[in-house]
């Protein structure tokens, strides 16, 4: 396997990224000081200015003397008009498509995923890793969280079958559209050992947020895409 080590400030920068992106720091909120990050962190406020620096220098964080450091706007994205589920997907190429639940328990809601499924913190919800295939080739691993209390009967069974099913057919909702943030990633050992690649192989994680249209969000996902088997590919039309 290869040792790839990511610098401390890269990994400060893109946990404070993905916090914005999914919606856990939104426009014109403070984000922690230097001294908290550092913290946080175990390390110098230097290597913490690196990263913040990093995201000034992107027009995504501004600094205002005397109050700290805000989320100036979320970076560019687009709203798609379409949106299918993995298994409307793998059988639109022809392909059997087949999901095995490998994780599923309850926890209570830490404050980044309470804020993005619009709960209270610590309120309980599930925790869910789920594996998709292909004709038989792993082609994701999926992280999910849900809030128990708004889909008290889900279960294994349903998670094994379509998820958007049960959403739209058993609980009689509509899904409004999903936000995708992409980026790429290097494979840690667990996903590593999932896809049969090298650890620190470069592949493609998607943070996922489902919406309904009543306002609510359905769930919350980590995507990692086999990227040598599994390509996200987006068609836009005018």
């Amino acid at each position: 396997m290869r040792n790839t080590k990511t610098p401390l400030y890269k990994i400060i920068e893109n946990d404070l990224l993905e916090k914005i992106w999914t919606g856990y720091y939104k426009v014109n909120d403070l984000i922690p000081t230097e001294l908290e990050l550092a913290t946080k962190y175990n390390t110098s406020r230097v290597t913490v200015r690196k990263a913040t620096d990093n995201l000034v220098a992107r027009d995504i964080l501004k600094r205002t003397a005397g109050l700290g450091t805000f989320v100036k706007h979320n970076e560019a994205s687009q709203k798609t008009t379409t949106h299918r589920s993995f298994t409307e997907d793998m059988q639109s190429l022809g392909m059997q498509t087949k999901t095995l639940v490998s994780m599923f328990s309850v926890k209570e809601a830490d404050a980044q995923i309470a804020t993005i499924l619009g709960i209270a913190e610590k309120d309980m919800v599930y925790y869910i890793e789920r594996c998709r295939y292909g004709n038989d080739d792993i082609l994701m691993f999926e992280i999910t969280h849900m809030a128990i209390k708004k889909y008290p009967d889900i279960s294994i069974q349903i998670l094994e079958k379509s998820k958007f099913n049960y959403i739209e057919k058993t609980k009689n909702l509509v899904i409004d559209f999903s936000f995708h943030n992409t980026t790429p990633v290097l494979a840690s050992d667990k996903i590593a050992d999932l896809f049969q690649i090298d650890r620190g192989t470069p592949i493609i994680k998607v943070n996922n947020t489902t919406f309904l249209t009543n306002g609510e969000v359905m769930d919350y996902t980590e995507q990692y895409m086999n990227s040598s088997k599994y390509q996200l590919n987006y068609i836009r039309k005018r």
